[in-house]
Protein backbone atom coordinates (compact mmCIF):
# COMPACT_ATOMS: atom_id res chain seq x y z
CA UNK A 1 0.00 0.00 0.00
CA UNK A 2 2.92 2.28 0.89
CA UNK A 3 4.81 1.67 -2.60
CA UNK A 4 1.69 2.46 -4.48
CA UNK A 5 1.00 5.67 -2.54
CA UNK A 6 4.44 6.53 -3.56
CA UNK A 7 4.35 5.69 -7.29
CA UNK A 8 0.96 7.87 -7.10
CA UNK A 9 2.79 10.90 -5.56
CA UNK A 10 5.30 10.71 -7.98
CA UNK A 11 3.49 10.20 -10.96
CA UNK A 12 1.22 13.20 -10.16
CA UNK A 13 4.08 15.13 -9.90
CA UNK A 14 5.35 14.24 -13.18
CA UNK A 15 2.78 15.13 -14.85
CA UNK A 16 2.02 18.48 -13.52
CA UNK A 17 5.67 19.53 -14.25
CA UNK A 18 4.46 18.44 -17.96
CA UNK A 19 1.17 20.13 -17.95
CA UNK A 20 2.63 23.55 -16.10
CA UNK A 21 4.72 25.17 -19.35
CA UNK A 22 1.30 24.24 -21.39
CA UNK A 23 -0.54 26.09 -18.75
CA UNK A 24 1.52 29.24 -19.16
CA UNK A 25 1.45 29.01 -22.91
CA UNK A 26 -2.39 28.67 -23.17
CA UNK A 27 -2.16 31.80 -20.73
CA UNK A 28 -1.02 33.97 -22.62
CA UNK A 29 2.72 33.31 -22.81
CA UNK A 30 4.01 32.65 -26.32
CA UNK A 31 6.75 35.45 -27.51
CA UNK A 32 5.92 36.43 -30.72
CA UNK A 33 8.31 37.03 -33.34
CA UNK A 34 12.32 37.42 -32.61
CA UNK A 35 13.68 40.58 -33.06
CA UNK A 36 17.23 39.27 -33.14
CA UNK A 37 18.64 39.79 -36.68
CA UNK A 38 20.17 42.78 -39.15
CA UNK A 39 17.21 45.13 -40.31
CA UNK A 40 18.15 48.05 -42.48
CA UNK A 41 16.18 51.37 -42.49
CA UNK A 42 13.14 51.58 -45.23
CA UNK A 43 11.13 54.58 -46.54
CA UNK A 44 7.59 52.25 -45.22
CA UNK A 45 6.41 48.69 -44.82
CA UNK A 46 6.20 47.31 -48.61
CA UNK A 47 8.66 50.03 -49.36
CA UNK A 48 12.17 48.71 -49.04
CA UNK A 49 14.19 51.61 -50.25
CA UNK A 50 16.85 52.07 -47.92
CA UNK A 51 16.79 55.51 -45.60
CA UNK A 52 20.66 55.33 -44.57
CA UNK A 53 20.73 53.33 -40.95
CA UNK A 54 21.20 49.84 -39.93
CA UNK A 55 21.33 48.01 -36.89
CA UNK A 56 22.00 44.44 -35.80
CA UNK A 57 20.21 42.94 -32.41
CA UNK A 58 21.67 40.22 -30.95
CA UNK A 59 20.60 38.50 -27.53
CA UNK A 60 21.11 35.12 -25.63
CA UNK A 61 17.71 34.89 -25.56
CA UNK A 62 14.26 36.11 -27.16
CA UNK A 63 13.46 38.48 -24.12
CA UNK A 64 16.47 40.90 -23.65
CA UNK A 65 19.94 41.60 -25.54
CA UNK A 66 22.06 44.15 -27.15
CA UNK A 67 21.40 46.35 -30.52
CA UNK A 68 24.53 48.05 -32.50
CA UNK A 69 22.88 50.84 -34.99
CA UNK A 70 24.84 52.62 -37.50
CA UNK A 71 23.16 55.71 -39.02
CA UNK A 72 25.31 57.01 -41.82
CA UNK A 73 23.27 59.72 -43.20
CA UNK A 74 22.38 60.86 -39.59
CA UNK A 75 22.84 65.00 -38.80
CA UNK A 76 24.57 65.19 -36.12
CA UNK A 77 24.30 69.18 -36.32
CA UNK A 78 20.65 68.41 -35.37
CA UNK A 79 19.72 71.67 -37.39
CA UNK A 80 21.24 73.80 -34.95
CA UNK A 81 23.89 76.99 -35.58
CA UNK A 82 25.71 76.64 -32.42
CA UNK A 83 28.63 74.77 -30.80
CA UNK A 84 28.68 72.26 -30.42
CA UNK A 85 26.77 71.26 -32.92
CA UNK A 86 27.58 73.29 -35.55
CA UNK A 87 31.10 71.50 -35.53
CA UNK A 88 29.87 68.05 -36.10
CA UNK A 89 30.26 66.25 -39.13
CA UNK A 90 28.81 62.50 -37.69
CA UNK A 91 28.30 60.18 -35.17
CA UNK A 92 29.98 56.89 -33.98
CA UNK A 93 28.02 53.38 -34.42
CA UNK A 94 25.31 53.27 -31.52
CA UNK A 95 25.53 50.37 -29.00
CA UNK A 96 22.46 50.03 -26.43
CA UNK A 97 19.97 47.15 -24.77
CA UNK A 98 16.63 46.40 -25.60
CA UNK A 99 14.18 44.50 -23.76
CA UNK A 100 10.75 42.81 -24.88
CA UNK A 101 7.58 44.05 -23.59
CA UNK A 102 5.18 42.18 -25.08
CA UNK A 103 4.40 39.30 -27.89
CA UNK A 104 5.98 41.45 -30.91
CA UNK A 105 7.08 44.60 -28.67
CA UNK A 106 10.33 45.86 -27.60
CA UNK A 107 11.87 48.59 -25.74
CA UNK A 108 15.79 50.14 -26.56
CA UNK A 109 18.50 52.31 -25.63
CA UNK A 110 21.41 53.27 -27.26
CA UNK A 111 24.19 55.62 -26.85
CA UNK A 112 26.87 57.20 -28.69
CA UNK A 113 29.09 60.09 -29.77
CA UNK A 114 28.50 62.99 -32.54
CA UNK A 115 32.05 63.86 -33.64
CA UNK A 116 33.80 66.87 -35.38
CA UNK A 117 36.28 66.50 -38.39
CA UNK A 118 39.28 65.26 -36.11
CA UNK A 119 36.92 62.27 -34.67
CA UNK A 120 36.80 64.31 -31.28
CA UNK A 121 33.76 63.64 -29.43
CA UNK A 122 31.66 66.91 -29.15
CA UNK A 123 28.43 65.47 -27.15
CA UNK A 124 26.74 62.40 -26.55
CA UNK A 125 23.80 61.28 -28.17
CA UNK A 126 21.08 58.87 -26.22
CA UNK A 127 18.49 57.36 -28.12
CA UNK A 128 15.14 55.58 -26.51
CA UNK A 129 12.04 54.54 -27.89
CA UNK A 130 10.00 51.42 -28.85
CA UNK A 131 9.92 48.75 -31.76
CA UNK A 132 6.93 47.02 -32.55
CA UNK A 133 7.20 43.81 -35.17
CA UNK A 134 4.60 44.11 -38.31
CA UNK A 135 3.54 42.58 -41.59
CA UNK A 136 4.61 38.78 -40.09
CA UNK A 137 7.75 40.02 -38.58
CA UNK A 138 9.38 41.00 -41.56
CA UNK A 139 9.26 45.11 -40.71
CA UNK A 140 9.17 46.63 -37.36
CA UNK A 141 8.01 50.06 -36.81
CA UNK A 142 10.05 52.28 -34.56
CA UNK A 143 9.61 55.41 -32.32
CA UNK A 144 12.56 57.41 -30.78
CA UNK A 145 13.26 59.97 -28.43
CA UNK A 146 17.08 61.59 -28.70
CA UNK A 147 18.56 62.98 -25.24
CA UNK A 148 21.98 65.11 -26.04
CA UNK A 149 24.18 65.24 -23.08
CA UNK A 150 27.38 67.51 -22.94
CA UNK A 151 30.75 66.05 -23.35
CA UNK A 152 31.49 64.52 -19.79
CA UNK A 153 28.14 64.66 -18.07
CA UNK A 154 27.04 61.04 -17.96
CA UNK A 155 23.74 60.13 -19.76
CA UNK A 156 22.97 56.95 -17.41
CA UNK A 157 22.48 59.96 -14.25
CA UNK A 158 23.66 63.46 -15.78
CA UNK A 159 21.13 65.81 -16.86
CA UNK A 160 20.64 66.54 -20.84
CA UNK A 161 21.75 69.59 -22.22
CA UNK A 162 18.69 69.87 -24.76
CA UNK A 163 15.05 68.39 -23.34
CA UNK A 164 14.22 65.23 -24.65
CA UNK A 165 13.73 65.74 -28.49
CA UNK A 166 11.04 63.06 -30.43
CA UNK A 167 12.24 62.07 -33.91
CA UNK A 168 10.18 61.10 -36.86
CA UNK A 169 8.61 57.69 -36.49
CA UNK A 170 10.99 55.03 -38.56
CA UNK A 171 10.57 51.25 -40.25
CA UNK A 172 13.19 48.73 -40.20
CA UNK A 173 13.22 45.75 -42.79
CA UNK A 174 14.71 42.67 -41.47
CA UNK A 175 17.60 40.92 -44.20
CA UNK A 176 17.09 37.52 -44.75
CA UNK A 177 19.34 35.17 -46.75
CA UNK A 178 19.00 36.05 -50.33
CA UNK A 179 21.15 34.23 -52.54
CA UNK A 180 21.29 35.74 -56.54
CA UNK A 181 21.30 32.02 -57.97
Amino acid sequence: MRKSIIRGALLSILLLGFTIPGVALAGGGEKGCSNIGTWFGVVAPGDSTLTGWMGTVTGKSSNEGSNNIEFANFDATLGLDFYPFNAAVGITSLHGNWVRTGGDTFDYTFTGYALDENNTPLYIAKVSGHVTLIMGCQYEHITATLEVFAWGVSPFDGEPMLAPIPLDDHYGYRATVDLPY
